[in-house]
């Protein structure tokens, strides 16, 4: 997300302040007792990284995760924390709190513990820190109230200035000091359980000159909370504020010049597609193939997993005529299905990630909405990268993808598994799931066997190595490229002849989806051999992509409806 983006570019724009310190430096410097509090409350010994913590021969600024500003003489300060998707666990104990309160010993600009599974109640917030990352963790009960804090320069608010506390189990009111002591460019209070009116959120949001490579980096964001009340104009005067997303709360918004000044800023699209909208549980009627309509080119193959997991698969096109694709796990609750983090890939055609530097980067988000029996709603977040919108070999590529594009919109069920109830089972329904190559790892088949006995294929590769040979600056074989084809069982076989490259003769950036061009490209032989094992044989008809055949391996299966 841009989020993200904008704090790596803070970090790394005085990257050449950063060093190691000196040996002189005092072992009882207050980040450091703070750090020690870290890593014995929230398990540290088991981190998956935790590189250099609490070994005597390591200054505490060469730990993992630790950024140090050194101003010579042993003098250091702690700059960032950054222990995100760490398998942090366990609770925050007093000493940390205090470190919360009275802003001794944290960073100046990141405090990150984002992505983990530190639970219990939040009773105070990182004081000094201009960046505060929480979200998504298990935190429960009410936001902390807050207070102002014994500083060396007083002030009557906190200098935080990005506070996310989504993903969380929050509940009860925006606390009463919140509008007094915070002056914040970006809240984040998603998909908690918080209830009342909005007024003291909006009353902590000051963005009226928001960074300018942001536009997710500076609003409000509210979504899927349990937020009520009818929205009065006279709490955003003075509020410009980028982005709002309200989605999902029982708010009411009845002055129409205010409606609409939301609607111009509201993530993805008017608040009017997701806004006080009922939605019905998510259950194993939900894997199949969805699309949009009105993007009849594009589309995401979704599965419940057999573990209740959701994994999707989306796939489009970007322009000059190449195609993409994105895929992750997520998280699912009663109605909704969040993956937070998109993966996009590089690799080469039949290699999977072969020899790609950067084999698998960010490239979006995606939450889905189950607002009727054969509706998805879908609020997506796209990024790209430089070379995405230009002529191949015009320019490198650059990582992270920048900028995000925000879109939503509903999606509507073209495919339903077999199996996924009582009344549409069938023989072949065990084939349903992911495949891959282990050694080929990166690209691989989803395969769906749908209710009226066809097994619909999607296989997601890239091009052949030697496709960019001669472009300045185009890497060999990292464009992506999906095929599909759909076709009935032999027994355990599927043959699907012809198999498709769908291709976008659109040259803009993203692709419009309506210029969608079916190309033929090979024959795509599927032999089952068991519930776990099975064959490929692709006969190619196409001078781009070459004849192959290799074993395969269930990767995941979907979770199919229990019957008698």
């Amino acid at each position: 997300m841009l989020r993200d983006r904008i704090l790596q570019a803070l970090v790394f724009s005085i990257a050449a302040a950063l060093s190691g310190p000196s040996s002189s430096t005092s072992t009882t410097h207050p980040a450091e007792l703070l750090l020690i509090s870290l890593y014995e409350s929230l398990d540290g010994e088991n981190w998956t990284h935790n590189d250099g913590w609490l070994v005597p021969e390591v200054h505490w600024c060469d730990w993992h995760g630790v950024r140090c500003l050194d101003y010579g003489d042993g003098l250091v300060e702690l700059f960032s924390l950054d222990l995100s998707s760490n398998g942090l666990s366990g609770q925050f104990n007093d000493a940390t709190f205090e470190s919360f309160s009275t802003g001794q010993g944290l960073p100046i600009l990141l405090f990150d513990l984002s992505n983990n599974s530190i639970s219990g109640a939040l009773d105070a917030l990182p004081a000094t820190s201009q960046v505060v990352r929480l979200e998504n963790n298990l935190f429960a009960g009410n936001l902390p109230a807050l207070s102002p804090f014994d500083s060396e320069t007083p002030s009557d608010s906190w200098p935080v200035l990005f506070l996310d506390l989504s993903d969380n189990d929050f509940s009860g009111p925006i606390p009463e000091s919140w509008p007094n002591q915070l002056e914040l460019q970006f809240l984040n209070l998603d998909n908690n359980r918080l209830d009342g009116g909005i007024e003291r959120a909006i009353a902590t949001v000051h963005s009226a000159n928001p960074p300018a490579l942001s536009t997710r980096n500076s609003g409000l964001w509210l979504a899927d909370n349990l937020f009520s009340g009818e929205l009065n104009p006279e709490w955003f005067e003075d509020r410009e504020l980028v982005s709002i997303n309200l989605c999902w709360n029982a708010i009411e918004i009845a002055d129409s010049e205010l409606s609409e000044w939301i609607a111009e800023r509201h993530w993805g699209g008017s608040q009017d597609q997701c806004l006080g909208r009922e939605r019905l549980a998510l259950e194993t009627t939900v894997s199949g193939s969805w699309f949009n309509p009105q993007r009849s080119g594009e589309g995401l193959s979704l599965m419940l997993l057999d573990n209740g997991t959701p994994l999707v698969y989306w796939f489009s096109h970007i322009s000059r005529n190449r195609q993409f694709w994105l895929f992750n796990s997520g998280q699912g609750s009663e109605t909704s299905m969040i993956f937070d983090r998109l993966l996009r890939t590089r690799g080469e055609f039949g290699e999977g990630f072969a020899e790609a530097e950067v084999p698998l980067f960010r490239g979006g988000a995606l939450r889905l909405d189950r607002v009727n029996e054969s509706a998805m709603h879908a609020e997506f977040s796209i990024g790209y990268t430089g070379y995405d919108s230009t002529q191949p070999g015009e320019i490198s590529i650059t990582w992270p993808p920048f900028p995000d594009v925000g879109f939503r919109s509903d999606h509507v069920q073209l495919s339903r598994l077999a199996g996924s109830t009582c009344d549409n089972q069938l023989d072949h329904q065990w084939i349903s799931g992911a495949w891959f190559n282990p050694e080929r790892s990166g690209e691989g088949f989803v395969v769906e066997v749908v209710e009226d006995g066809r097994g619909v294929v999607y296989w997601f590769t890239y091009t052949p190595g030697d496709t960019n040979e001669g472009l300045a600056f185009a890497p060999a074989g990292d464009w992506q490229a999906w095929m599909t084809g759909d076709a009935r069982f032999d027994g355990s076989t599927l043959t699907i002849d012809p198999l498709y490259q769908p291709k976008d003769s659109g040259a803009v950036m993203p692709a419009s989806t309506e210029f969608i061009e079916l190309n033929p490209i090979g024959r795509l032989e599927m032999r089952f051999l068991s519930d776990l094992s099975g064959e490929i044989e692709f006969i190619s008809d196409s001078a781009q992509f070459q004849t192959l055949s290799y074993p395969i391996e269930r990767l995941a299966r979907p979770m199919l409806a229990e019957c008698d």
